[in-house]
């Protein structure tokens, strides 16, 4: 079903549409919180926030956008409000028995660790980035929405979206490239 018939339904007071809205977007917003704060925690409270605005602001919706894109402009909206609020204090990111595998299986572990440190070394990059070349990769690269979209979602226009995620791919890069470098350095010193 649509998300715009189960907005609709939602509104005539059917529990269980407002479920599947929620349902469906719940992990998206979740990953996009945590990709602007880097802390799980505050990326739960964050999420929650934004799907209880989600509910309290529905009648609000008029399909002037999709409603993915109504959804993450109060999802952006709040991250402003987080930024506002908490200083950054600490993006350390935690290796859980979950990223280990429950299995004993080395190749599985050693696979899961070279995974989980790429991942540690592209949010650490982006952390290096401003809160709007962040969330324009974001949205772009991990949620797929359009330049249209996006621009939408950050109150940009779309020339302003392009100019800002070709910025912050060009940062992305050269961060990544840095910390490729320092450790090819490192490796060599070590050695």
């Amino acid at each position: 079903m649509r998300d715009e018939d189960l907005v609709q339904k939602a509104l005539e007071g059917d529990d269980s549409a407002f479920r599947e809205l929620h349902d469906r977007y719940i992990g998206q917003v979740l990953r996009y919180a945590y990709m602007q704060t880097g802390d799980y925690h505050r990326s739960e409270e964050i999420a929650q926030d934004v799907m209880y605005k989600m509910a309290v602001h529905l009648a609000n919706f008029q399909g002037r956008s999709s409603f993915k894109t109504w959804l993450f402009t109060i999802g952006r909206r709040v991250v402003i409000d987080y930024h506002r609020k908490y200083k950054k204090e600490n993006n350390t990111v935690y290796l859980s028995p979950e990223d280990l595998g429950h299995k004993q299986d080395k190749h599985l572990v050693e696979q899961n660790i070279l995974e989980y440190s790429l991942r540690e070394q592209i949010m650490a990059s982006m952390e290096k980035l401003s809160s709007d070349e962040k969330t324009v990769l974001y949205l772009r690269f991990f949620e797929g929405m359009s330049i249209k979209e996006t621009a939408k979602v950050m109150s940009k226009t779309v020339m302003a979206v392009k100019s800002l995620q070709t910025r912050a791919k060009k940062k992305l890069s050269a961060h990544l490239k840095s910390e490729v470098n320092d450790h090819e350095k490192t490796t060599r010193t070590a050695e």
